[in-house]
């Protein structure tokens, strides 16, 4: 390794939580780059949507080399 650390945005989310119950939030996660809303239940699923926007967009870091502009 080079030592270098090399920095990507990998993605822009917007989260509004609408009410807290049960011990957990519930809202929408927006995915600025896409422009794509999602509902969540828990803040599980809230980190696995995020998760899965992130490996979406390295796949096609992948497949198809950089998004970036």
């Amino acid at each position: 390794m080079s030592g270098k650390t090399i920095k990507k945005n990998k993605g822009t989310f917007i989260v509004k939580i609408h009410e807290c119950q049960n011990a957990t939030w519930q809202g929408s996660v927006l995915w600025v780059e896409e422009q794509q809303e999602q509902y969540f239940r828990s803040a599980l699923e809230l980190l696995k949507l995020i998760d899965g926007a992130i490996s979406e967009i390295e796949e096609k870091i992948v497949e198809g080399g950089s998004h970036e502009k």
